[in-house]
């Protein structure tokens, strides 16, 4: 920490979000039994609650899509970037915030992980690191749980506001590591903003293959989310025939027979006015065939898109059928967030073959990527 800094005990004074303060931490357990889903994890995830977070079934990651909520709050100044860091602005406070997502598989206690891990980003001295360091959580994305980290903040000397605070969880079962840094001008406190922060910023942590419905998804697939597809080019039975021209694209199959455009783009205000994802899926098809969106909705079927890897298929969506004037069928899929602002679209037309078909094909080999995956 910079040399102004003098580093504090903040046991008294804590980050908390804004239901915290209630929630006290349970007493510490041992053996925990893996969970099969996220509304099975506890009121709060404490490190000794980490091991049921079973290597190689979870993904837990900073999910940001409260934070570009569109009222720019905050500005983000570096990220996504491959190596897992963000750099933001809180505009509210003027503060700096880092937000880094890594790997770590340094033992097997996310306790002392994630203490090592605390005092070698804040370098804290290890003889007073005991004295200086203190709790906090964040709340887990999609639920009432929240997940413990330990964090430590200094202060001016001479001033009696904290200019900065890192805060760290190391989750070792699966193998990943989150730190939040913020670092604050002189008249600003970097323990309040990290409250305000903390009233937008959650953590995702879902079980590999946990279904990611309509209505419980709501911030689960942030802003700057996007189409990934390269795999249809590389196996060869598809053609990119259409280059994307800033939110849409298309290929063309291998024997000529089928073509399948993709497109992502923001939501319009009626789309974004929808009661749930569902109907907001349904105005977004509505909108692609010029439609109205009862046609869609009396006739649309149920689909599933792969959501990180291609065949992670646990993202619901909606499909409906079409027939141009020259007799090809078509069929079309989407999946429209309201929150993030996203929608995302995918139109197979077929001369001979079946659509649907052409569409398990591609969406074998195609998926939503949100950043940090």
């Amino acid at each position: 920490m910079a040399a102004t800094v003098l580093l504090c005990g903040c046991a008294p004074v804590r980050i908390v979000g804004p239901a915290e303060a209630a929630t006290p931490t349970p007493a510490a357990t041992t053996g925990t039994a893996g969970w099969r889903s996220s509304s099975e994890l506890p009121d709060v995830v404490t490190f000794e609650h980490g091991d049921g977070l079973r290597s190689g079934s979870w993904h837990v990651g900073w999910n940001h899509a409260g934070l570009w909520g569109g009222d720019y709050t905050y500005v983000l100044s570096a990220g996504p970037q491959d190596d897992g860091l963000w750099e933001y602005t809180q505009n509210a406070t003027g503060c700096d915030i880092v937000l880094v997502q890594s790997r770590n598989a340094d033992g097997t206690d996310d306790l002392a992980a994630t203490d090592a891990a605390l005092a070698e980003s804040s370098e804290v001295d290890a003889a007073a690191f005991d004295d200086l360091v203190f709790e906090t959580t964040a709340t887990i994305t999609g639920t009432p749980a929240r997940l413990l980290f330990h964090a430590v903040a200094g202060k001016r000397a001479g001033a009696s506001e904290h200019a900065q605070v890192v805060s760290t969880r190391v989750l070792t079962t699966v193998g990943t590591e989150l730190s939040l840094q913020i670092e604050c001008p002189e008249g600003s406190d970097a323990i309040a903003a990290g409250n305000l922060l903390l009233d937008d910023l959650t953590v995702d942590v879902r079980r590999s293959g946990e279904p990611l419905d309509f209505e419980a998804t709501a911030t689960l697939v942030p802003d700057e989310s996007v189409w990934q597809d390269s795999a249809l080019v590389s196996g060869g039975g598809w053609t990119l025939t259409t280059p994307d021209d800033g939110g849409s694209w298309g290929y063309t199959s291998a024997d000529g027979d089928c073509t399948a455009d993709f497109q992502q783009s923001r939501l319009d205000e009626s789309q974004r006015g929808a009661g749930d994802d569902r109907v907001a899926t349904d105005r977004l098809m509505a909108w692609y065939y010029s439609w109205s969106e009862s046609d869609v909705s009396s006739d649309a079927g149920e689909q599933t898109l792969g959501f990180g890897p291609a065949g992670n298929r646990i993202l619901a969506a909606r499909t409906v059928e079409a027939v141009d004037d020259s007799g090809r069928n078509g069929i079309l899929a989407a999946r429209a967030f309201r929150q993030s602002d996203l929608g995302f679209l995918i139109d197979v037309w077929c001369t001979e073959g079946d659509p649907a078909d052409s569409l398990e094909e591609i969406l074998g080999n195609a998926s939503v990527v949100p950043p940090g995956w």
